[in-house]
Formats: C-alpha cells, sequence, structure tokens
C-alpha cells in the first residue's frame, strides 16, 4: 500500500492552508498590538468601563479572531448568570479568588488558575475575596469588546439579567 504524507493528503481535499478554512483569521491586521499598564485599544465611551475592564486586544487588532479583556473585579462581585451564543470564553486569574459555575458544576479557581467556557453553556462566576481581583478574558471570535462599552453606558440600578441578554 502506498502511503501518503499529511500534506499530499489535505492537497488532495483541498485544504492546501488552514488560512483558507478560516478566512477571517488570514484578515489579520499584520500589525504588532502593543498595550501597556492601563491603556486600551479601544476606545470606551465610558471612563469607568475603560478602567474596569481595559481591552487589551481588540477584535480590530486580531483581524476579528478575539478579544482580550483585563477584568478588574470587585469583592465579592461578579456578573448574572448568562450564555453566550456567539463567543467561547477562556479567563486566567491574574490575583484573587474566584468561583465559576458552568452548567451544574463549579470550579474554584485562584491566581494562575484558567477555565475554557464553550459558547452555549450557562455560566456565572464571582471574585469570592474580600479583596479586588484580576482576570484576564479572551473571547473568540473577536468583537466582544462592544458588548462591555454598551453595559458601561447603563446605568448600575438599570443593569439586570435581561439588560445582558438585550445586549448580547
Amino acid at each position: 500500500m502506498t502511503r501518503i504524507d499529511r500534506r499530499t493528503l489535505l492537497y488532495a481535499f483541498g485544504i492546501g492552508s488552514a488560512t483558507l478554512m478560516f478566512p477571517q483569521m488570514a484578515a489579520a491586521s499584520g500589525k504588532v498590538a502593543v498595550s501597556k499598564a492601563g491603556e486600551n485599544r479601544f476606545s470606551f465611551t465610558s471612563d469607568a468601563q475603560a478602567k474596569a475592564s481595559p481591552c487589551k486586544v481588540s477584535s480590530e487588532d486580531s483581524g476579528g479572531a478575539c478579544t482580550v479583556l483585563e477584568l478588574n473585579a470587585l469583592p465579592r462581585s461578579g456578573p448574572f448568570l448568562h450564555v453566550h451564543h456567539r463567543e467561547d470564553e477562556w479567563y486566567y486569574v491574574l490575583s484573587g479568588e474566584f468561583i465559576f459555575r458552568a452548567a451544574a458544576e463549579e470550579f474554584n479557581l485562584a491566581t494562575g488558575g484558567s477555565i475554557w467556557l464553550p459558547r452555549g453553556i450557562p455560566h456565572v462566576w464571582a471574585n469570592t475575596a474580600t479583596t479586588g481581583g484580576k482576570l484576564i478574558l479572551m473571547c473568540q471570535p473577536g468583537g466582544f469588546e462592544k458588548f462591555f462599552d454598551e453595559i458601561g453606558n447603563v446605568p448600575m440600578n438599570k443593569k439586570s439579567p435581561d439588560t445582558m441578554k438585550e445586549l448580547m
């Protein structure tokens, strides 16, 4: 029997490059994106939101592949239970102690821990510490910085699970 190497097989099926399979990733800007401490790669319309969730890699930076945010979590706080139908999320704990609930499972994560949350799974997280915490959030595909911009303009007394659902 003749052996066929992987590259020959891929070309035979018309898949010569992974970038052809993922055109949105192929459209990346090709430019380096740098964000120093305290800087944003996205112009939030609310200064408070810009400080609460600085954007480190915007959808524009990544050619639509992802968005990366640094989340400053207040003590004993977190978002409402929600589900994403478009985005997968990856969280990395920079500092603090967090609890994540995904579907029926709970995960306690301290500094250095991470969790992958695929789209379609109801989830919630909270900073369980009495001090502020920090998370890195990577969402794919990109564009989630726009949700943070919109939710940052909603008055605190109007934020609810329904408001989040409308904006997502």
